[in-house]
């Protein structure tokens, strides 16, 4: 049977399944522009994990927890808390855990409840969103076979290593082709490996070099290159290397999800697109494009919004009766992470996931879905421009067997329908200057997190993650703080702090510490340390860049 991964990453991979003794096998299925498919190590992962996996649903009560006998006696169970608080505060979250469309019956669902509240805002991809919807009225992206046109392709924080395999993959085979990979992080991940040149950059500043090259390219006036690249850590030398490549030939220009989350974040894609456009390369820049793209919305509207930067004090506060949280983990992936627990151990909650997580460890009751593997589905990929559809693969419960049980035990109309297609806008650029936003010389160490290639955003796996609890520091810091390799270090900020052990390293910049995301560290979460800060944009939340103080626990 032919299906794809929904799961929170931009490829959106095809893959085959086949049921072999009782098990089911899973093979990569070759795209346009792929000449062999492949499963992305995520993949093989989380679906040997939570394919079947045996995880019933269950409740909390007096602190004791206790299993449902019957998929349907959890969803009475769910049902009965909807009728409890149905008229009361409820606040209703949907997460990444799938982005493909039909998850959408979530939000036409808890939208019937009358003073239900919706998270306006977002911790995922909403900066770069307005930053591309600013430039050209769309988030669309070229077709990536454009890329097999272009001399070079210079990704700016894109570890494609990781977080984009399949794109990795490509780019690895059009090097043998010839294309020159410029790539640029504060961090040398994996990804340079395949780069001919990798490029140090202090976190926050991509936009202020991409000013610079648009004046040393001769299409801007007024920026000072040479405070500009001081101030990014960019030398002379790496400056004229990006500008010979550029004027080499078609350049790509391939933008990273990280970037947006810095607080300067839609400034610097601003930049980038604007170089990109300058330079006559507007087919061949990449950042990212709406999963749904290709259909109508389902239109839901909700009595009311509370905005992304507020909601977990608001939470924690005592502001909502009921908590309903689908597919995501605000507990460990988003802002203010202490605020959350606080708010679910306050709140009657309710959390409908594949697995349990830091959220529903505090709730009071865990619906137990099949995920992706239990339900029909269709979606696009928001890199590449392929769509896919599936089959259910499972008959574990599903979020529509959820969905339709409690929709018809309330009377509400879901009116399940076939979606109508969409033809997504092309992009139209909107010529306005930009000045690039130069960052805070704050003088304490910019907090930096990394996704690491084995599990989700909202998900880690203890096996792995008990290797993982660390904080990468430059030896030269190292050496000024008295810090050794192994030493435990305490990494605050204005928000909280966490507590992980030191490993020395020159893959990160001077003044930058650095750690895997999503990992239970010594002493909680990074997230615990990550403030619920807006973006420039006002939209999205900042999870990069943040100013940190570090000290050696004794």
């Amino acid at each position: 049977m032919d299906f794809f991964c929904s799961k929170d990453c931009p490829d959106t991979c095809a893959v085959r399944a086949e049921l072999i003794n009782g098990k089911y096998h899973f093979t990569g299925v070759a795209e346009s522009w792929q000449k062999t498919g492949f499963v992305c190590s995520k993949f093989k992962v989380f679906a040997e994990r939570e394919i079947n996996s045996g995880i019933r649903s269950y409740q909390i009560s007096d602190g004791k927890k206790q299993e449902f006998d019957s998929d349907n006696a959890a969803v009475s169970a769910f049902g009965n808390i909807l009728e409890k608080y149905k008229d009361k505060k409820i606040l209703y979250l949907k997460g990444s855990g799938s982005l493909a469309y039909n998850m959408g019956y979530w939000d036409r669902f808890m939208s019937s409840f009358p003073h239900c509240t919706k998270i306006s805002g977002g911790v995922c991809g909403t900066t770069g969103d307005d930053a591309h919807s600013a430039d050209f009225g769309t988030e669309l992206n070229p077709p990536v076979e454009n890329i097999a046109d272009c001399k070079t392709a210079i990704l700016f924080g894109k570890n494609a290593a990781v977080i984009s395999q399949h794109l990795y993959a490509y780019l690895k085979e059009l090097k043998k082709d010839g294309l020159k990979i410029i790539y640029i992080d504060p961090i040398r991940t994996k990804t340079a490996d395949i780069a001919g040149r990798y490029i140090a950059i202090r976190p926050m500043c991509d936009g202020l070099l991409a000013a610079a090259l648009l004046t040393e390219l001769g299409l801007e006036d007024g920026h000072n290159v040479s405070k500009l690249i001081t101030r990014a850590g960019v030398s002379v030398d790496d400056l004229k290397y990006l500008k010979t490549a550029i004027q080499s030939g078609k350049t790509a220009f391939i933008e990273g999800f990280g970037m947006q989350r810095n607080p300067n974040g839609m400034n610097m894609l601003r930049l980038i697109n604007r170089l990109a456009v300058k330079t006559g390369n507007i087919e061949t820049l990449y950042y990212g494009q709406g999963s749904k793209r290709f259909w109508k919305g389902l239109g839901a509207v909700f009595p009311h919004y509370v905005h992304i930067d507020t909601v977990a004090k608001r939470l924690a506060d005592g502001e909502f009766d009921l908590f309903v949280n689908v597919a995501a983990n605000p507990a460990m992936t988003y802002p203010d992470a202490k605020n959350w627990v606080r708010g679910i151990k306050k709140t009657p909650t309710v959390v409908v996931d594949v697995y349990p997580t830091r959220t529903s460890e505090n709730c009071d009751l865990f619906i137990r879905t099949g995920g992706i593997f239990a339900q029909q589905d269709f979606m696009g990929s928001y890199f590449f421009p392929h769509r896919h559809e599936r089959e259910k693969l499972t008959s574990e419960l599903s979020d529509i067997d959820i969905i339709t049980r409690l929709s018809d035990r309330f009377g509400i109309d879901l009116n399940f329908t076939e979606p109508e297609s969409a033809i997504p806008s092309p992009r139209i650029y909107k010529d306005e200057r930009i000045e690039p936003v130069i960052p805070e010389e704050h003088g304490r160490f910019s907090l930096l997190s990394l996704s690491h290639p084995a599990y989700l955003n909202s998900q880690h796996l203890p096996h792995i993650a008990e290797k993982l609890k660390i904080a990468y520091i430059n030896p030269n810091d190292a050496t000024e703080l008295d810090i050794q390799n192994g030493d435990k270090i305490k990494i605050s900020t204005d928000t909280g702090y966490y507590v992980a052990y030191a490993e020395i390293t020159d893959t990160v910049s001077r003044k930058v510490i650095m750690s895997y995301k999503n990992v239970p560290m010594i002493e909680g979460f990074i997230n615990d340390a990550t403030p619920p800060v807006l973006t420039d944009s006002g939209n999205g939340m900042v999870y990069y860049g943040i100013p940190a103080d570090i000290i050696k626990v004794l």
